[in-house]
């Protein structure tokens, strides 16, 4: 079985999905499945060039890995598979352009193609409210974890409990959750550019902080492990990794009530309404005064990224991969 996987060019603060599909390759690799990447060679102004290219290069399977959509209207129908991950830059759009993401990135990609895969049952219910009929094509297959499990049930030991936060788009919340920490001895890690606005709201208010813009794998997971909590009170997500990078590495996990998190972080963290500065604070201040509760999220989370594990998600896409040819 050769796949074709069809992949973005990637700019350096969206590997994501690259990094996703890359630890699944290894386990594909394991199953004697040949691997061959097509990265889009062009710029998006060069979309029919880029088209034939990718028409002159499929596989057994084709398999367009997300982002790129449209490519699937120069692939075999019958071979390809789409994976969607979430509707987020349809939701930034309006007008024409809009209208035109809207056709090119999920209208006639679904319409043509007849294996489609999202990673959490929210992004497949978003796209049934906009197209009905697609529902019956979509099936959900999630992430898998991306880092390293630490093995070892270990509680940091910070005389000032550290509070990590990472994303640096609006939907991850952060206005709120600095408003929420005013007053709390903690210190926070933030992973991601702040805005003029947030920055001078954590001076202003004498708020301990560090900010990284950007760090390495290995630098977000040493984050990971000498953080006490996570929290991410995102307002929407496709999926919501960070949670398990977190329980992977022994730090517990505040996260929004709303899906895909609340399903993502699989009864292993203290749910809020990310709304309410008060229930953000409110869970923070018992995570912290609560050395047994955070022990005990992070058993629960030990066992809940087990359901997410390479080897588990890679024999999902390997069922399809199967069912693709079968009908081939």
């Amino acid at each position: 079985m050769k796949i074709h996987f069809f992949e973005r060019n990637p700019a350096d603060n969206q590997i994501s999905i690259e990094k996703l599909f890359g630890i699944l390759k290894i386990e594909f690799l394991k199953k004697n499945v040949q691997c061959v990447n097509i990265i889009n060679p062009y710029s998006l102004k060069m979309i029919l060039k880029t088209g034939f290219y990718f028409r002159k290069n499929q596989g057994d399977i084709n398999h367009i890995t997300g982002d790129i959509h449209w490519a699937s209207l120069f692939l075999d129908s019958k071979r390809t598979i789409l994976t969607i991950h979430d509707l987020v830059g349809l939701k930034n759009l309006k007008g024409v352009k809009k209208r035109l993401y809207f056709l090119f990135w999920l209208y006639l990609p679904l319409k043509k193609l007849k294996y489609i895969t999202v990673i959490s049952l929210k992004t497949k219910k978003e796209i049934a409210i906009l197209l009905p009929w697609a529902e019956k094509k979509i099936r959900v297959i999630p992430n898998c974890l991306t880092v390293p499990v630490e093995k070892q049930l270990l509680l940091s030991e910070n005389s000032k409990p550290l509070i990590l936060v990472i994303g640096s788009t609006k939907n991850k919340n952060r206005e709120r959750l600095f408003k929420a920490i005013i007053g709390l001895n903690v210190k926070l890690i933030i992973i991601g550019k702040l805005t003029k606005k947030l920055f001078a709201l954590l001076v202003d208010n004498k708020i301990d902080f560090v900010n990284e813009i950007t760090v390495s794998e290995f630098e977000l997971i040493d984050y990971y492990k000498r953080s006490d909590i996570l929290c991410f009170p995102s307002l929407y997500e496709g999926f919501g990794l960070p949670i398990l990078e977190a329980q992977a590495q022994n730090c517990a996990v505040i996260t929004s009530n709303k899906s895909p998190m609340k399903e993502v972080s699989g009864g292993a963290a203290l749910l809020i309404n990310p709304k309410s500065e008060e229930e953000i604070k409110n869970a923070i201040t018992k995570l912290v005064n609560d050395t047994e509760l955070r022990k005990e999220l992070i058993q629960k989370g030990k066992e809940n990224i087990k359901n997410y594990s390479p080897e588990i998600i890679a024999n999902k896409y390997l069922d399809l991969y199967k069912e693709v040819l079968k009908n081939n």
